[in-house]
């Protein structure tokens, strides 16, 4: 089950090639003295599912016909976290987002700082008001639930029967479905929360990726013999339910296997130096400490356990790497580009 150097790079977007992101009020893009003929798709994108890159996917090719660019529109911050009381966690940073968009195979990405005022507008005011300065916008590609402007109001139709009048076809595309029911950052975030990291991976199209900073732990895993890095998540990320899992662990262009354990240890529940994420690099010697590390999750091993004793511990813990040992090997892979 080791995985491939590719897969591993499309799980921790390291790719040679990305398309540019501008934001608004950067000026025009690059070969452009004014609004570029663009077919464009609409979004937040969150997570990048299957769906996500079925509707790229989609607009890539329908740019290609016109002869237009290909540029998704996206948002930053989510603007779910602008209008929303209880905003939901997140499957991507705003970085990792942008740059897995970046990858996408699209031309370009354009990103709209969006606030109360953008959140107001209707999607005359959005497409003519905050796009049309940049994109001389020949087609639009959005999910067929998509939604603009203030309480939703302007939907696919309405929508549609602006741009006809403009001579801008709009496409809504039917969402992408696994075994019946569709595929939504919603949905996806329900699956991790159960700890159904198959059916996760399979909807994302690649396994699940979080990134944060080692910060310094409790200092008892070296003492045991498997010293782990306590990496410090964006309480707004998504994390899968608490338990063990295999993965990787991502450092410096190289792909670490990973035994990851998910939620505070019960048997460490009262140490303030406890953190939810701690993962285990298999060959790893060397200081981690300050470091940025992205963690996958590739398969769910085991519930999160309260433990009779130390030696107890040590002996399950040391099950759980050599189970990771089995499916992804115990050495480093180099998947960074030269």
């Amino acid at each position: 089950m080791t995985y491939s150097i590719a897969e591993l790079r499309r799980d921790f977007l390291v790719g040679a090639r990305a398309a540019g992101v501008r934001r608004i009020g950067e000026g025009f893009f690059d070969g452009f003295d004014g609004p570029a003929p663009a077919s464009i798709a609409i979004g937040v994108f969150d997570g990048l599912h299957v769906g996500h890159s079925e509707l790229l996917g989609r607009t890539v090719e329908d740019a290609r016909r016109r002869g237009t660019i290909s540029v998704v529109v996206t948002f930053d911050p989510d603007p779910d976290q602008v209008v929303s009381r209880n905003p939901s966690l997140k499957l991507m940073s705003v970085e990792d987002r942008l740059r897995a968009l970046s990858l996408s195979g699209v031309d370009a990405v354009l990103v709209v700082p969006f606030d109360r005022s953008v959140a107001a507008l209707d999607h005359v005011g959005f497409f003519e008001g905050v796009l049309a300065p940049y994109l001389d916008i020949r087609s639009i590609h959005v999910g067929s639930d998509f939604r603009l402007g203030a309480r939703g109001a302007s939907n696919v139709n309405v929508i549609a029967r602006w741009g006809s009048q403009r001579s801008i076809e709009v496409f809504g595309h039917d969402l992408v479905s696994d075994q019946g029911v569709a595929v939504t950052a919603t949905r996806i975030r329900s699956l991790l929360s159960k700890g159904e990291i198959d059916d996760v991976s399979r909807e994302l199209g690649r396994t699940y990726v979080v990134r944060g900073a080692v910060g310094s732990g409790r200092g008892q895993g070296t003492g045991m013999g498997f010293p782990t890095a306590n990496v410090i998540v964006d309480p707004m990320i998504q994390l899968p339910l608490d338990g063990v899992y295999a993965g990787y662990a991502y450092l410096d262009g190289f792909a670490w296997p990973a035994a990851v354990n998910v939620g505070i240890p019960p048997m460490f529940a009262q140490s303030k130096r406890s953190a939810r994420l701690e993962a285990n690099l298999l060959g790893f010697s060397g200081d981690l400490y300050g470091k940025d590390l992205k963690v996958s999750f590739t398969k769910r091993l085991r519930p999160s356990c309260h433990f009779d004793s130390i030696a107890q511990l040590i002996e399950v813990v040391n099950g759980d790497i050599e189970t990771v040992s089995r499916l992804h090997g115990d050495s480093a892979i180099r998947i960074a580009h030269d």
